[in-house]
C-alpha cells in the first residue's frame, strides 16, 4: 500500500482538541504535581530526600508529552507546560497557602525549600524532554511507510 501525500493525510485533530488537551494537562500537572512535590525521606536527621518531586517531574513529562502526541500538535505539549508553570505560579501567589515555600525558609526548613525550589525552577527539565520526545513520535507518525 502506497503512503498518502502530504496534503492527503489524516490530521490527528482539531486546534481545539489540542487546546482542550493541553488546558487539561496543565491543571493536572499543576495541581497534582504542587501537592505531591513536598512527599520527603530524610536520611539521618539532616539529609532530605525529595523524591516527590520526582515523581511530580515525572507526571509533568508524561501529561506534556501525553498532550502533544495524543493531539498531534507540538504546542499543546507547550501549552501544558506554560499553564502549569502558571497554576503552580498562582498557587504559591494567591492566599496563605503553604504548599510552595521559598528559599528565605532552608534554615528553617531545608526539605520542603528545597523541593518547592526544584519544582517550581526545575519543571522546565521534564516538559522538554516530554517535548523532544513528543516531536520525535509525532515525526514518526508522519513518516511515509
Amino acid at each position: 500500500m502506497h503512503a498518502l501525500a502530504p496534503n492527503q493525510r489524516k490530521n490527528q485533530g482539531s486546534n481545539l482538541s489540542a487546546l482542550w488537551r493541553g488546558a487539561v494537562a496543565a491543571l493536572v500537572a499543576g495541581l497534582f504535581g504542587t501537592a505531591i512535590h513536598a512527599s520527603i525521606s530524610y536520611a539521618g536527621n539532616d539529609v532530605p530526600l525529595v523524591w516527590g518531586v520526582a515523581v511530580a517531574w515525572l507526571l509533568l513529562g508524561l501529561l506534556v508529552y501525553w498532550a502533544a502526541v495524543s493531539s498531534g500538535k507540538l504546542w499543546s505539549g507547550a501549552l501544558a507546560l506554560i499553564g502549569c508553570y502558571v497554576c503552580v505560579g498562582l498557587i504559591s501567589y494567591v492566599g496563605n497557602d503553604q504548599l510552595i515555600l521559598g528559599m528565605q525558609y532552608y534554615q528553617y526548613l531545608p526539605g520542603p525549600a528545597l523541593a518547592s525550589a526544584l519544582w517550581m525552577y526545575g519543571m522546565i527539565i521534564p516538559a522538554i524532554i516530554g517535548l523532544v520526545l513528543a516531536l520525535r513520535a509525532i515525526r514518526k507518525q508522519h513518516r511515509p511507510d
